[in-house]
C-alpha cells in the first residue's frame, strides 16, 4: 500500500510477520470500518522506520517479529517522544502479555485467539477519538536529552556485558557507565560523578544489592533509581522502593526491554520534575518580580491620585470662589447701576427741571413785555422743547438703570411697564401674565427675573424679527413632601429663530452666556429652545423657600437644548 494516507481519514499503522494475519486485518477495517485506511509493514525494523517518517495516528503492533519485539519497539518509540497510541496484537495469550504491553506503555492489548479480535476496527476508532480528547488539553513539551548516562552497579562481567551490548544496539542513547563493586560506589558519589539514572543490578556486592540501595539513598541521589532481581523476592522488593527505588524488574524473558522501557519512562519523568522545578523557580522570582512592581505601580499611582485629588479640590475652591466673584460682580453692577440711577434723577434731573422752569419764566416774561424779537421767542422755544426731551430721556436712563417701580411696587408692576416700554419702542407686541405667591419674592430674585426678562426681550428686538412676544410668570406650589415651591418664567416668540448648537459651540452669545450665568448664580435651571423658522422658548426655574446649588448644563432634545 502507498506510505501517504488521505488526511481525512483516520491513518493505522498495522506490524506483522504473519502476511494471512495482516490480510484478514485489511479484510475487517475495509468491511466495517471504512473511515480507517490500514497500512501493513511485515517486521519490527519496518514499523520504526515507517513511524520515523511520520502521519499514523493508531499503531497495530504485533508482539512477536523475527527482528524486534513489540515491547523493544515500545520502548524506542518512548525514546523518541513518539505519543502515537499503541494497541499491541498477540497471539500467546492475553493476561501475560497485557501487563507487560500496559506497563510498556500500550493502550490496550487483544488476542489474536479471542472475539476481542474481531472488534479490532471499533477498538481502534474508540482509541483515536480518545487520543484526539486528549490533544485538545495542551501540554508544554518536554526536551529530552540527546544523551543519558546510567551508572551500572553489578559484579557480573557477564550481566554488565550482555546490558552493554543490548543497550549499544537498542538504545544508543543510553550510555551505562560500570562500577564492578559497591565499595567503589561511594567514591563515585563522593566525586559527584555526573549520571542521570542508576541501575543497581542483582549482585552489586556480597551484601546484596540493598546494602547499595542504603548507600546511595544516605546520599540524597536526586537521579531515579532502578533494581534489577533475579528472583521474585516480595519483601526484598518492597525494602528496595523504601529505599527510594522507582522500579523493580525480574530478569525474565524480555527484560532487557522492559528495562529500557522503565529508563524511558524514569528519565522523561525526572526531565519532567526538573522542568517544573526550573519553571517554578522561574515562577517564583517572576512574582517578585511582578509583585515588586506592582508595589512601584501602586506608590506612583497613589502618588498620582493624591495629586489629581488635591488639584480637584483646588478647582473646586477655585469654582467656589468664581462663584462668589461672579455674584459679587452682579452685585456692583447692580448697586452701580442704582448709583448711576440716583445720581440721574436726583442730579442731572433736578438741574434739568431747573433748567426747563428757568426757560419756562422767561418765555412767559417775554411774552408779557412783548418787548422780545422774534428770533428770541423761537430760541427759547427750541430751547424750552431740548430740555423737555432730555428729561425724558434722562427719565428713561433711569428707568432702564434700575427702575424704581421694582424696588417700590415690586417684579409684577416693574415687568407690567418695562413691555408696555418695550412694545413702545421697538413695536413688538408684548403680553405679560404673572402669578406670584401672596408674599413677596426676595429682592435679589425680583431683579434676576426682571434682567433675564430684559436681555431676552433684548434678544427678541435684535435677532428674532417678529411682531409679538410673551412673557409668563408661574408660581408652582410644592409637591406633597416637598419644600418650598417654585417659580417659572417663560419668554416665547414665534420668530426666525436659530441654530442653537451654532450658537452654544461659536461661544460668542455674550447675552445668553449672561443670562445662564444669573439663573445659575440665583439657584435657578435654564433651559433655551429654538429651532430655525420655528421661534424661540426661554424657561427659567427657581426654587422658593429652599436653598439650591446647580450647575449649568446643555442637553440637546428634537426642539432646542438646555442650559
Amino acid at each position: 500500500m502507498p506510505a501517504e494516507f488521505n488526511t481525512a481519514k483516520i491513518r493505522v499503522l498495522y506490524a506483522d510477520d504473519d502476511p494471512q494475519i495482516s490480510e484478514v486485518v485489511q479484510t475487517y477495517f475495509t468491511w466495517t470500518a471504512p473511515e480507517c485506511i490500514l497500512e501493513t509493514v511485515p517486521n519490527g525494523l519496518g514499523c520504526l522506520d515507517r513511524m520515523q517518517r511520520g502521519g499514523v495516528d493508531v499503531l497495530l503492533l504485533d508482539f512477536e517479529m523475527p527482528d524486534i519485539d513489540g515491547l523493544h519497539i515500545l520502548s524506542e518509540l518512548a525514546s523518541r517522544g513518539d505519543t502515537t497510541p499503541v494497541i499491541m496484537v498477540s497471539g500467546k495469550g492475553q493476561t501475560k502479555l497485557a501487563v507487560r504491553a500496559l506497563r510498556a506503555g500500550a493502550v490496550d492489548c487483544v488476542d489474536k485467539t479471542s472475539p476481542q479480535f474481531l472488534e479490532l476496527p471499533a477498538i481502534v476508532l474508540h482509541v483515536h477519538a480518545r487520543q484526539q480528547k486528549n490533544l485538545k488539553v495542551a501540554r508544554p513539551a518536554v526536551p529530552a536529552a540527546e544523551k543519558y548516562h546510567i551508572l551500572l552497579i553489578e559484579g557480573s562481567e557477564g550481566l554488565r556485558q550482555d546490558l552493554a551490548e543490548f543497550f549499544a544496539r537498542t538504545a544508543p542513547r543510553f550510555v551505562l557507565v560500570p562500577l564492578s563493586a559497591v565499595d567503589r560506589l561511594e567514591h563515585a558519589l563522593s566525586s559527584r560523578v555526573a549520571f542521570d539514572a542508576v541501575i543497581v543490578g542483582p549482585n552489586p556486592s556480597p551484601e546484596g544489592p540493598l546494602d547499595a540501595l542504603r548507600k546511595i539513598h544516605s546520599h540524597f541521589v536526586d537521579a531515579p533509581v532502578l533494581m534489577l532481581a533475579a528472583r521474585n523476592d516480595g519483601e526484598t522488593a518492597v525494602a528496595a522502593f523504601k529505599l527510594g527505588a522507582q522500579d523493580y524488574i525480574l530478569q525474565n524473558e524480555g527484560y532487557l526491554s522492559e528495562l529500557v522501557f522503565s529508563l524511558n519512562i524514569l528519565l522523561r519523568r525526572a526531565d519532567t520534575e526538573r522542568l517544573n522545578q526550573r519553571l517554578t523557580r522561574d515562577l517564583a522570582e517572576l512574582n517578585l518580580s511582578l509583585e515588586a512592581q506592582v508595589a512601584t505601580r501602586t506608590q506612583e499611582l497613589q502618588s498620582e491620585v493624591a495629586v489629581r485629588q488635591k488639584a480637584e479640590r483646588s478647582a473646586a475652591e477655585h469654582a467656589v470662589r468664581l462663584q462668589i466673584l461672579s455674584k459679587r460682580l452682579f452685585k456692583i453692577q447692580e448697586d452701580e447701576r442704582r448709583a448711576i440711577a440716583r445720581e440721574l434723577h436726583d442730579q442731572v434731573g433736578q438741574m434739568l427741571t431747573g433748567l426747563k422752569m428757568q426757560l419756562e419764566s422767561l418765555a412767559k416774561q417775554a411774552a408779557v413785555s412783548g418787548a422780545p424779537a422774534a428770533a428770541l421767542q423761537e430760541s427759547l422755544a427750541e430751547s424750552l422743547t431740548v430740555a423737555t426731551d432730555l428729561m425724558g430721556h434722562v427719565r428713561g436712563l433711569t428707568q432702564q438703570y434700575r427702575p424704581r417701580i421694582l424696588d417700590d411696587l415690586g417684579l409684577r408692576a416693574a415687568l407690567e411697564w418695562h413691555a408696555r416700554l418695550f412694545q413702545k419702542q421697538t413695536n413688538v407686541n408684548t403680553t405679560v401674565d404673572v402669578s406670584l405667591p401672596q408674599e413677596r419674592l426676595p429682592i435679589e430674585l425680583e431683579i434676576v427675573v426682571f434682567r433675564i426678562v430684559q436681555e431676552a426681550l433684548t434678544n427678541v428686538a435684535r435677532h428674532a424679527s417678529c411682531d409679538t412676544a410673551t412673557v409668563t410668570l408661574t408660581h408652582a406650589e410644592p409637591i406633597p413632601g416637598a419644600e418650598g415651591g417654585r417659580l417659572i418664567v417663560e419668554i416665547v416668540d414665534r420668530g426666525q429663530g436659530f441654530d442653537l448648537d451654532a450658537v452654544l459651540e461659536s461661544r460668542t452669545s455674550i447675552g445668553l452666556t449672561g443670562l445662564t450665568e444669573r439663573v445659575t448664580l440665583a439657584g435657578g435651571t435654564v433651559e433655551i429652545f429654538s429651532r430655525v423658522g420655528q421661534g424661540t422658548r426661554i424657561q427659567a426655574e427657581f426654587p422658593l423657600g429652599v436653598a439650591a446649588e446647580h450647575k449649568p448644563t446643555f442637553a440637546h432634545g428634537e426642539t432646542g437644548g438646555r442650559t
